[in-house]
């Protein structure tokens, strides 16, 4: 409870404000070389410290954890405003906007928060507001809610539930925000809006109760590679002019864009100009951009070498106003066929400047070959419902708008019947899929995407399933599941986590499917499995050392240090 509070956390804070006003308000405002300059910013995220190359790119900063609550107060009474320090100072510096991120969210709370009485509950969100708003009085923005269609936090009862309105939490939250950050922008930031028309409209009355009160100054739309990468630029355009129409002003808060290097190179042609060139969109701000430091594997814009991608090149050339005359894409080189049963996967390296790729096959060398797949997006494909014993001959052509390349080097597999089981020794038609979506191997959450493939005739029902991600705890702390995205729909998604013994483990995750989960077609697939897990206190994995992780898998591939498990049976992978 608030009164109780020790006298030495009050004067802390009053310390602090005096020292913040003296150190930020009186800081030189340095020029910065970004890739923008007036009204509209284009920014970043910092984690633990200041990329060397950051103003070279961006001229706005959000703190990427450092100042989620349950970063700052993981502990109760104490509050750790380190690195979220040097992304302030660093921005009130360099003359750079900064925007607090975030207040109340259901994500990164506190472990210690959701066992307090409600009386407790209000007292200690509403000293975390107002100490933020204290630390950081000089913030050009804040994520006052962040996700509340997706995220609502365990403590929202305590602070007026959904009351008469439907969001009386979210209205309690922006009133205590704008009595804290007085001389503050106040915005709400949610997923899932620019790619779902349905959710925007949801969004909107939200927003709307925020603004009649006056509470609201902008709103913050993310932009993750999971709703992202494939909306059509219609209903962007779409969600987009429903926002509009509140009046308030819209601010991209998390964009990515993820695949290889053309196809990645492809969305932001496609999908940036139509953010940057809508008038009522005031700021981007891309959520990271460097190799190995990005929450999801593909979507960084500068390797850790400091070369830039091909998306980074032309982001450059298309924010200067200057074009480069296209020209088909070359041939793609390194195509490898991996023959399995009734089928033969394909990889190839990216053809630079390709937006699609075409695979070809010929059951005899040199052709005559026959398309088998057009508009391929990845740099992978794999031809299912093959005849075993047959070899079977492939080539691949990459296109952009301007032309077709020619064909690669032909490759050759003999698809054979055998297991796609793994060491457990029984066989079946289920595949377990694995990439990375952060190579980081000791940060404080375990990243993974997952696919399960159906190679069989018939259909599996996904309630059928679960699926084994094998790891280490490193601590006594108690474990949460997250799902992030899934192409099933994250409803249908859950996690539990038991002991086990083996090599490189003592714990798993067991992923289950709801009913609702539908099933897996013949030669389908489940699409998209996006995981996170993290520990109560958020203390840090080191997965370097963990039975199911592999850093280097940044595009799917067959993992056998997963398990699928049909109807309690394994039927794929080996466990540890």
């Amino acid at each position: 409870m608030l009164s109780a509070k020790s006298k030495s956390l009050n004067l802390m804070l009053a310390l602090t404000m005096v020292v913040s006003s003296f150190l930020f308000v009186t800081s030189a405002q340095k020029a910065h070389a970004s890739l923008v300059s007036g009204s509209k910013f284009l920014g970043n995220v910092i984690g633990s410290s200041v990329p060397s190359n950051f103003s070279t790119y961006w001229n706005q900063i959000t703190p990427e954890n450092a100042t989620k609550w349950g970063s700052v107060e993981g502990t109760r009474n104490t509050m750790n405003w380190t690195q979220g320090d040097t992304a302030y100072n660093y921005a009130k510096t360099n003359g750079m906007p900064f925007k607090f991120h975030t207040l109340v969210w259901g994500s990164q709370e506190p472990s210690w928060i959701s066992s307090l009485s409600a009386a407790d509950q209000k007292a200690e969100v509403t000293e975390w507001i107002k100490a933020a708003g204290t630390h950081y009085s000089g913030a050009d923005f804040v994520d006052v809610v962040n996700e509340p269609l997706h995220a609502k936090p365990s403590y929202r009862n305590a602070i007026g539930g959904d009351g008469t309105t439907g969001w009386d939490w979210v209205i309690w939250s922006f009133e205590q925000a704008r009595t804290a950050f007085p001389n503050s922008k106040l915005l709400i930031n949610e997923y899932g809006i620019l790619n779902d028309p349905t959710q925007a409209a949801n969004y909107v009355t939200i927003i709307n109760l925020l603004k009649a009160r006056g509470l609201i100054d902008g709103i913050g739309l993310q932009g993750h590679y999971f709703n992202l990468n494939d909306v059509s630029v219609s209903t962007m355009n779409s969600v987009l002019t429903t926002l509009t129409a509140t009046g308030l002003p819209i601010y991209i808060s998390e964009l990515d864009l993820t695949g290889d290097d053309a196809t990645q190179l492809a969305r932001y042609k496609e999908k940036f100009p139509v953010l940057w060139e809508n008038s009522n969109i005031k700021g981007i701000t891309l959520w990271g951009y460097t190799e190995g430091q990005t929450w999801t594997s593909d979507s960084y814009l500068v390797h850790s070498d400091g070369t830039e991608r091909p998306a980074l090149t032309w982001l450059k050339q298309y924010l200067s106003g200057s074009t480069t005359t296209p020209t088909a894409p070359a041939a793609p080189t390194g195509l490898t066929a991996t023959a399995g049963n009734a089928q033969v996967a394909l990889s190839w390296t990216a053809s630079s400047g390709a937006t699609s790729y075409t695979v070809k096959r010929a059951i005899t060398s040199g052709g005559t070959y026959t398309d088998v797949a057009t508009n391929v997006t990845s740099t992978s494909y794999t031809n299912t419902g093959l005849t075993n014993g047959t070899t079977y001959y492939y080539v691949v052509s990459a296109a952009n708008s301007t032309g077709t390349s020619a064909n690669s080097a032909q490759v050759s597999a003999t698809p054979t019947a055998g297991s796609t089981g793994g060491g457990t020794g029984t066989t079946g038609t289920l595949i377990a899929q694995y990439k990375v979506n952060n190579s980081n191997a000791t940060d404080n959450q375990i990243y993974a995407t997952f696919n399960i493939k159906n190679t069989g005739t018939s259909a599996v029902n996904l309630s059928d399933l679960k699926l084994r991600y094998y790891f280490t705890k490193d601590s006594s702390a108690s474990l949460n599941f997250y799902a992030d995205y899934a192409q099933i729909g994250t409803s249908n998604v859950s996690g539990t986590f038991a002991s086990t013994a083996g090599t490189n483990a003592d714990t798993y995750l067991e992923i289950s499917f709801g009913a609702n989960a539908g099933s897996i077609a013949a030669g389908g697939q489940t699409g998209d499995i996006q995981i996170r897990v993290a520990k109560s206190d958020w203390s840090n994995f080191n997965e370097s050392n963990d039975y199911s992780f592999d850093g280097t898998k940044t595009a799917y591939a067959d993992w056998s240090k997963v398990t699928i498990l049909q109807s309690g049976t394994v039927v794929w992978g080996t466990t540890p």
